[in-house]
């Protein structure tokens, strides 16, 4: 309770940030869009939640580390130290890290950009055009004891290990699908951690049907077979065709059963082992982060091999919405090699809009020419590789009535089940209305893949059909004070 003795009058100061562009996202698109921009005159504003700039790919170690070879944690070192170099010393970028873009709309006059920095004033951030890079997040597939303490996304034990320099834990399994595994098993084997084994949940038959188009991108093939021989070298089992499909313990992970697949994924029966573990590291591919792209209006697709929904943008990156350009895992899960040309791309053509003259030149157009042909190419192989390691529709019968599907809200699948039938539900808001999935601290950023794979099924409809979570005028959590305005 607030009384006059302990109560204070607070005066509310805004920042206002004017640019040409706002890029939200400082990962590869985003620095990538950022070099661009500065290199044509214009000025941007480049705003990152992380404390440095790097995204997960690029992820930096804290500076206070002081790090004498950073390199050795990346194997694009050299082009991100350029791109770092020039979101920090152009004097054409404002760069602002440990920022949450919590709201933005657009009017005739251009775009608004809230922001909140913890400790600090309110930002507004006031643009003619933006530009949204802020790249996606691991997708975890519920399974009974996926909730348990020690679960943890693929991605969450490569930002410990990578830029904090902590082993998650004692004994580490690391199960999923995607080529994602490789470089996180081997990080932390060079690291020194003992792992259990990882486990791939496609089988290998499945890759062979696309040997002949993974070969255009044999660069990252070399690259995965290199993770490879680490993971020989320290004596690490890797399993394909196998998942994790419950984890065990007393109020943690002491314990994880391990399965062969069927090609649907579903349990091949009488192929449950048992391993002793403390930590299990899970990543099903990725989500993109579309809470942004979703509250300016800008019109998504739906992606089947991907299980997801992603902004249309044409050939200069811009999406349906005049003035939002889009780059990166936003247009569809690709890596840094997509997210850099596509982050030039869209640097570049928002730059043009704003001054036409510059089309008009020869160096523009060749190199909007060159990064959309880079771009062509590394979409092509990222293609290849979403429809080798798409999910199967079988991961769901891993799942029981009593595992949580929405972890904030504790709505598990029976509750979800019994909504549907007696209710008759036909699309994802409607079970959000009537289970309250979705409306926990996270706004359904780790459960409504799952919420919306489910309702598809027990519904019969098309995923497309079923939809998504809609998005509230508030895309992040900020502290009441920072609505004060």
């Amino acid at each position: 309770m607030v009384t006059p003795e302990n109560s204070k009058e607070t005066d509310i100061e805004t920042s206002i940030i004017k640019v040409d562009i706002a890029i939200v996202g400082a990962g590869p698109a985003g620095l990538a869009a950022a070099r661009e921009v500065s290199a044509t005159g214009a000025t941007a504003a480049v705003l990152d939640s992380y404390a440095r700039p790097g995204g997960q790919y690029f992820k930096q170690t804290p500076q206070t580390f002081r790090a004498k070879r950073p390199g050795r944690l990346h194997h694009d070192y050299a082009p991100a130290q350029a791109l770092f170099g020039v979101a920090e010393a152009s004097p054409r970028l404002t760069l602002r890290t440990n920022t949450t873009v919590w709201t933005a709309y657009g009017s005739d006059n251009g775009f608004s950009l809230h922001c909140y920095r913890p400790g600090e004033s309110s930002l507004e951030v006031r643009a003619k055009k933006v530009i949204l890079a802020p790249g996606a997040y691991d997708r975890a597939l519920p399974f009974p004891g996926w909730d348990l303490p020690g679960v943890m996304t693929a991605g969450a034990i490569q930002t410990l290990a990578k830029s904090q320099r902590v082993l998650p834990g004692r004994r580490i399994v690391l199960s999923g699908s995607g080529p994602f595994l490789l470089p996180v098993a081997a990080l932390l084997a060079e690291s020194g951690a003992n792992l259990a084994g990882v486990f791939e949940a496609t089988r290998p038959v499945v890759m062979l049907r696309y040997g002949s188009a993974a070969w255009n991108g044999r660069a990252k093939l070399g690259e995965g077979a290199g993770y490879l021989r680490v993971l020989r070298r320290y004596g690490v089992p890797y399993r394909f065709g196998r998942a994790v499909v419950r984890a065990e313990g007393a109020g943690r992970v002491e314990r994880v059963s391990v399965t062969r697949l069927n090609p649907d994924w579903t349990i091949m029966p009488g192929s449950l082992e048992t391993l002793e573990a403390d930590t299990v590291g899970v990543g099903y591919g990725f989500t993109p982060s579309t809470d942004l792209s979703q509250l300016f209006g800008c019109e998504h697709r739906y992606e089947p091999t991907q299980d997801a929904s992603f902004a249309l943008h044409d050939a200069r990156q811009q999406s349906t919405k005049p003035g939002v350009f889009v780059a990166g895992e936003i247009c569809g899960i690709g890596g840094s090699a997509v997210a850099l040309p596509q982050g030039a791309i869209a640097g570049l053509a928002a730059a043009l809009d704003l001054d036409p003259s510059l089309s008009s030149k020869s160096e523009a157009n060749s190199r909007l020419a060159r990064f959309q042909a880079e771009a062509r190419q590394a979409q092509a192989f990222a293609g290849t590789l979403n429809r080798m390691f798409a999910l199967r529709p079988g991961w769901q019968s891993w799942a029981t009535p009593e595992t949580i599907i929405c972890r904030c809200e504790e709505v598990t699948l029976g509750k979800i089940q019994t909504a549907i039938n007696e209710f008759d539900l036909k699309n994802v808001k409607a079970v959000k209305l009537t289970t309250r999935c979705g409306m926990g601290l996270c706004q359904g950023r780790v459960c409504g893949q799952a919420v919306s794979s489910f309702t598809a099924s027990l519904t019969g409809r098309d995923p497309a059909e079923t939809g998504s979570f809609s998005n509230r005028p508030i895309v992040r959590p900020v502290p009441l004070g920072e609505l004060v305005q």
